[in-house]
């Protein structure tokens, strides 16, 4: 059996008409019922209106709260590399090979201690920002799904 480029057209031209006219009558079954009461579709869609201008207030809060506890990260990791940086230098003064391998020692253990806790202090502050975030987002009607994405960007950094 052949199949002609006629018959495949002619197929699509009418899986396309009957795929139309079923979402046409989808589209006219909704949205009030005969005497004018809204369906419960139409209610949901009433009630679901986003505050635009609350959503915009609540991604700028977060926007700022992420932005300063990136700061205070930065802040307190360009700290920590001064301080191993002066530790480090007064640790190859020492001329006892063991105390200047402490020194070393102890100067790499403090910058990584103050490096964990300025990551931590930023992800604490960073999923706090997102927090207060969601729930502004469902004060404003709005959803926190399309940021939900960018983050795991944030708690990255």
């Amino acid at each position: 059996m052949r199949i002609s480029v006629k018959h495949i057209v002619a197929g699509t031209i009418v899986v396309g008409a009957i795929l139309s006219a079923g979402s046409a009558f989808a589209e006219t079954t909704t949205g009030s019922d005969m005497t004018g009461v809204p369906t419960p579709a139409a209610t949901m869609t009433a009630r679901k209106t986003v505050d635009i201008a609350c959503m915009g207030t609540a991604v700028a809060t977060r926007e700022a709260a992420i932005s300063s506890a990136f700061s205070a990260k930065s802040s307190a990791v360009s700290a920590a590399f001064t301080t191993r940086t002066s530790a480090l230098v007064s640790a190859w003064a020492i001329t006892t090979a063991k105390d200047r391998n402490a020194a070393i020692k102890a100067a790499w253990k403090a910058f990584n201690a103050a490096a964990t806790t300025a990551r931590k202090t930023y992800r604490a502050a960073n999923l706090a920002a997102w927090k207060a975030f969601r729930t502004g987002a469902k004060a404003c009607h709005g959803s926190a799904a399309q940021d939900a994405a960018a983050q795991s960007v944030d708690s990255n950094l």
